[in-house]
């Protein structure tokens, strides 16, 4: 009997690095250079004479935290930060737990285009600078890292950009959430400032599984009852203290954290990629992750939306839905058949049924010849400054027509 089980581990174990063998042969090399996307940036900013800043993301945090008291650890209320045990403990007790922070301190960027910046994080823990407080909100912006501006400083996002038009507008938006997450925001925040404009991006590539995990959250689905709230807006001091617990099991994981940034062999690093199935896994990956795509929840996600629409017309404000492509549509080989992208004729359609206004940027995008120069090194990532500019241009062009 074991003889069977190891000989039908072995044609399993043949199958699969045949499989990878053959993908590593015939897939394009573009779609090679995904499995090592640090590695293919710095060839993209040699190609362009561009200086790269080799750090990881952590060890430039680390380097930062040494020589700047005003530096820390980023927060967000998302799966990345689930397993901290101060967040687990507030989840067991459906007691506050904070968006996002640090507040009124800095902290450094992730670093697409190999540069880190330091980011401004306002009085409620948002990117933000202050001065935005002092006089009424124009636009208020929500959604994931899109609606963030994700790698860009506070003047280089879509809110920044806005802002330079002479348009006051707040960033609430927080890198790794969802829709639930989101209308947690609006019920907290949005609502407290009524903007004339609420703009709410939504992306295409992982908005739908984020929701799939906020909906297993008591406590974020309760937002869906408009008479709940936890009133984060008046418990800075319970906020401030989540985030000093966070950010200690944070630095303590810094500490532990090597720099793994090497120049390996590029042989070496081929048959180590082949020797870890990476290709294979990643091509697994996909197709669960599709899967997961053709399973939205349409009655939760249009719920949501529309208590945020009809709450935002309460104080005569106009509430947006911003369609955001994945950076997959132009920089991988896959077409428009596949589920991540059909969702969007379902989600559109859903849309103007419901009288739901929006601005279509995979229309906009499709139309560009030069895609790459919206993103960092011209290459798979958030949006660069340029990119964050066409799309604060888009929605000024829209409000300006209301």
């Amino acid at each position: 009997m074991l003889k069977k089980i190891g000989i039908l581990l072995l044609y399993l174990l043949l199958i699969f690095y045949s499989v990878e063998l053959l993908l590593f042969t015939f897939i394009s090399g573009d779609q090679k250079k995904l499995v090592n996307i640090h590695k293919t940036r710095i060839e993209k900013a040699k190609e362009k004479n561009i200086e790269p800043d080799l750090r990881t993301e952590q060890v430039a945090l680390i380097e930062e935290l040494k020589k700047n008291k005003n530096v820390s650890t980023k927060f967000y209320y998302n799966i990345n930060f689930a397993n901290l045990s101060i967040f687990k403990e507030k989840i067991k007790n459906e007691e506050l737990i904070p968006f996002r922070g640090p507040i009124n301190k800095l902290t450094v960027s992730c670093g697409e285009d190999l540069k880190y910046r330091l980011i401004n994080n306002d009085m409620y823990g948002f990117k933000n600078p202050n001065y935005i407080y002092e006089k009424n909100i124009d636009v208020a912006i929500l959604g994931d890292s899109y609606a963030e501006g994700l790698c860009m400083d506070e003047n280089n996002d879509t809110p920044g950009h806005l802002r330079n038009l002479g348009i006051n507008t707040i960033n609430l938006g927080i890198t790794g959430s969802g829709p639930l997450v989101s209308l947690a925001v609006f019920r907290e925040y949005v609502e407290i400032f009524k903007p004339k404009n609420v703009i709410y991006f939504y992306f295409e590539g992982n908005d739908i599984g984020e929701l799939e995990w906020e909906k297993n959250k008591t406590n974020l689905k309760k937002y869906l009852n408009n008479d709940y709230k936890q009133n984060h807006y008046e418990r800075k001091k319970e906020i401030i203290n989540f985030l000093k617990i966070s950010e200690k099991e944070v630095l303590s994981f810094l500490d532990n954290y090597k720099n793994n940034v090497e120049d390996k062999n590029e042989f070496v690093s081929h048959l180590k990629d082949i020797g870890e199935l990476t290709l294979l896994r990643g091509a697994l990956k996909n197709i669960i992750n599709f899967n997961k795509t053709n399973s939205l929840d349409e009655e939760l996600f249009f719920s949501i939306l529309n208590i945020m629409k009809q709450n935002t017309e309460k104080w005569q404000g106009n509430f947006i839905l911003v369609y955001v492509p994945s950076w997959s549509r132009y920089f991988t080989k896959f077409n428009e058949d596949n589920l991540l992208f059909a969702q969007k004729e379902i989600i559109i359609d859903e849309l103007q049924k419901r009288n739901i206004d929006y601005i279509d940027l995979e229309s906009f995008f499709s139309k560009e010849k030069n895609k790459e120069q919206y993103y960092p090194l011209g290459y798979i990532g958030h949006f660069n400054s340029k990119g964050y500019k066409v799309i604060a241009d888009l929605i000024k062009k829209k409000i300006d027509g209301k």
